[in-house]
């Protein structure tokens, strides 16, 4: 129906897709270019909650347009496709480390990115909520 919100609901395969390490968030630039890079997520129930360092292209383009795209890999047969569309917000407080869950999912790579858990929460101190409105995929 035109003109009527459709309530979002979460696809069924998000919760296995949640435990990837890596999802592709894509925001759009001033000219209205798709601007994906990887980032570490976590849910924070049908949220999605990612850290970045500040004054960064992706949060400038957060704070001009909150229309982003969210996107796991494919499988190795170019399946398993699964795209979530939202919008983001640029939280005002918040550290990875008091994040539930991002901790157990990431402590554990900091040391190949030379980075522990103070550098990170000092580095990556700008806390990105992403609300899901609509999802698609195969």
């Amino acid at each position: 129906m035109v003109g009527r919100f459709m309530s979002y609901r979460p696809d069924p395969r998000l919760a296995e897709r949640a435990k990837e390490n890596v999802a592709w968030l894509t925001t759009i630039s001033p000219k209205g270019r798709p601007s994906p890079r990887p980032v570490w997520f976590v849910l924070d129930g049908e949220d999605f909650i990612v850290f970045s360092r500040p004054d960064t292209a992706k949060t400038r383009h957060i704070e001009a347009n909150s229309e982003v795209s969210l996107h796991f890999n494919s499988d190795e047969h170019g399946g398993s496709i699964l795209v979530i569309g939202g919008k983001a917000e640029i939280l005002p407080d918040g550290l990875a480390s008091e994040q539930p869950g991002f901790l157990d999912k990431y402590e554990k790579h900091y040391p190949a990115i030379d980075y522990d858990v103070p550098k990170f929460d000092r580095e990556y101190n700008v806390r990105i909520r992403i609300r899901p409105e609509r999802t698609w995929g195969f």
